[in-house]
């Protein structure tokens, strides 16, 4: 699985993100937990993300923003509480967006699971969103979610692969 795969369940009002990650289980569970490491990689292609705060425990809480390089369109800020975190395996946090005050705008909830499946240094990611209504999954996929998703994971799996590089070159 070279390429993203996606699955709609409009029946569950899931969508289904999954790729395979040239790297081990352990270091794209880092590059997933904590701060430094995902604002390198999180959210679309010509986007920056700033961590603001991250805090990866059950009740702990993450804030960012996302914003587009070439400042064309708004910033978006996001916070997550997480509700598992099982490491190195799995995540799950209500996702949403946020206002200026970081409160969770309404209607905005998103409860995401992050699998993290290993096997001979490869390592298959699966992001599964729920939402609360099938209007709320429509207007994520309106909005690119899919896309936004998806080029995150291939973000995820060359910044996992920087990250090999330069520590193979540190260790010679």
């Amino acid at each position: 699985m070279n390429q993203t795969r996606v699955t709609k369940r409009p029946e569950s009002r899931e969508l289904i993100i999954e790729r395979l990650v040239s790297a081990p289980r352990e270091r794209v569970w880092v590059a997933w937990t904590e701060p430094e490491h995902i604002a390198r990689w999180w959210g679309p292609f010509a986007w920056t993300t700033t961590v603001h705060e991250m805090e990866v425990r059950p009740g702990g809480r993450w804030r960012y923003t996302l914003a587009p390089d070439d400042g064309m369109g708004d910033t978006v800020r996001g916070l997550a509480v997480y509700d598992q975190v099982d490491a190195p395996t799995r995540l799950t946090y209500v996702d949403h967006f946020a206002d200026s005050a970081w409160e969770p705008v309404t209607g905005s909830a998103v409860n995401t699971t992050v699998g993290l499946d290993g096997n001979n240094g490869t390592t298959k990611v699966t992001i599964t969103t729920r939402f609360s209504r099938p209007e709320d999954l429509a207007r994520a996929e309106q909005m690119g979610l899919v896309e936004g998703l998806g080029e995150a994971l291939v973000r995820l799996g060359r910044f996992c692969g920087e990250r090999e590089s330069t520590q193979e070159t540190k260790e010679k």
